[in-house]
């Protein structure tokens, strides 16, 4: 495919082999963070005490479960994105196995986010 930029001959910065590479790198790097955050979730059970309140802004009351519901969903989801750039390097067979686990685990993580939402915003007994 080629593209051009304003009809100048100028080939797209995109097709620039760099790119792609880039791009895996910031998923590896972003896939880890995930993982190492829901790690720290699930094991302490709470949000770092310097977060502010926005940044917690979907839930209301946090509690033990709370915070390891969104660490094991925060888990899910770096597994589902390293998983997806693995299929890179990966066999066909593989590869098809990975973007199957990549779904499985990103709709996990979501549907652990959305219970750990409803579970911090339901009235106190």
């Amino acid at each position: 495919m080629h593209v051009e930029i304003w009809r100048q001959g100028h080939g797209s910065r995109l097709q620039f082999p760099a790119v792609g590479y880039v791009l895996e790198g910031v998923a590896y790097v972003s896939g880890t963070a995930l993982i190492g955050a829901g790690l720290y979730l699930i094991m302490r059970g709470t949000f770092p005490a310097w977060w502010q309140r926005r940044f917690l802004w979907p839930l209301v009351r946090v509690t033990p479960t709370v915070a390891h519901l969104q660490g094991w969903a925060a888990v899910g989801l770096g597994s589902s994105i390293l998983a997806i750039v693995f299929t890179s390097v990966a066999p066909d067979g593989v590869a098809g196995i990975l973007v199957l686990a990549a779904l499985a685990a990103y709709l996990v993580g979501l549907v652990l986010f959305v219970v750990s939402t409803w579970l911090s915003r339901r009235p106190a007994a």
